[in-house]
């Protein structure tokens, strides 16, 4: 009974020890480097939330996605999600992230937080925050919840705004909420508000405006290349599209993009809210795209938004480690 428990055992370690080998195997290209990125980080696609927020009824509950069967679980409360969402950024090297509300997170790891805030606010609020060092990015702005379109006279100011502050636009195209949002969450919210060539005169008349669409203009793919290949300011993201589409769909979208050339305009996002553990997610789906070299997974995950975000030489180095 002994030497058949020793031999289980021995089999249980061979088998783990192989399990492990295909892995790395899998993760390694064809002259034995490893294709998985694990530098530094930046999430140009975050929320932070008050108690006064809509999510905090989801707080301590479970979110099923009907198209992956992924279920993630929210913190039970406010705090416990921002010190979760910290814990995960240090494990996974996020060392910027684009935080939409961002003030209320700011001064926890004002070295992390890039603060954003949108439309809801007026423009003269806007101005005001940006001169007391409140507001780095107005994003993200997101009308179509609310049934507007981009091209609504009422934005005008709001481009006006980023153009003349200098600083980035993060633009909200599509998806709009969970699968079937628009019968029960956002009732004005349409599929068709979400098509990226909407944006072409307004770019045409703000040329100097630091413009990024969110979500990457997903589904509307041969949009999204017309629109860049006119356009070379705009960048795009890739949050919420990393986690809550199947891997497939995703990768086919993302590869659509590079495969066109513009690899070197899009930015990593995670448009995490209370859910940390899709954080995990949305990092492991580019990781896991075999069709990216390791120096393509470095841009989406950093090159791309330090660029984009003016960082200095100085900052660049520490991140990196040099």
């Amino acid at each position: 009974m002994k030497t058949q428990k020793l031999i289980l055992g021995f089999l249980a370690i061979l088998m783990i020890s192989c399990i492990q080998q295909d892995q790395k195997i899998k993760n390694t290209n064809a002259e034995g480097v490893s294709t998985i990125y694990s530098g530094p980080i930046i999430d140009m696609h975050s929320h932070a939330f008050d108690e006064n927020s809509s999510f905090n009824r989801m707080l301590g509950q479970e979110m099923d996605l009907a198209m992956t069967g992924k279920i993630y679980s929210a913190p039970s409360s406010m705090n416990h999600l921002k010190k979760a969402t910290f814990s995960k950024f240090k494990e996974h090297n996020i060392v910027k992230a684009m935080v939409s509300q961002g003030e209320l997170w700011h001064d926890f790891a004002p070295e992390k937080v890039i603060i954003g805030n949108d439309n809801h606010l007026t423009v003269e609020e806007l101005r005001q925050k940006h001169s007391n060092g409140k507001l780095d990015v107005l994003g993200e702005v997101a009308p179509s919840y609310q049934g507007v379109l981009p091209t609504d006279e009422s934005l005008s100011k709001y481009y006006d705004l980023a153009e003349e502050l200098g600083i980035p636009m993060g633009y909200h195209m599509f998806p709009g909420g969970p699968p079937g949002g628009a019968y029960f969450m956002y009732p004005k919210i349409r599929a068709f508000q979400g098509k990226p060539l909407q944006l072409e005169e307004i770019l045409f008349s703000h040329p100097k405006m630091r413009f990024y669409i969110m979500h990457a203009g997903w589904p509307y793919l041969d949009d999204m290349k017309a629109l860049m290949y006119t356009h070379p300011q705009v960048y795009v993201e890739l949050g919420v599209i990393n986690w809550v589409l199947p891997r497939k769909e995703f990768h086919n979208f993302l590869k659509g993009l590079v495969d066109a050339g513009f690899g070197k305009r899009i930015m990593f996002g995670t448009d995490h809210m209370i859910w940390v553990e899709t954080i995990d997610d949305a990092i492991e789906a580019i990781n896991s795209a075999d069709f990216l070299t390791l120096k393509q997974k470095e841009d989406i995950f950093y090159n791309n938004a330090a660029k984009f975000l003016k960082l200095s030489d100085s900052e660049i180095k520490k991140h990196k480690g040099k």
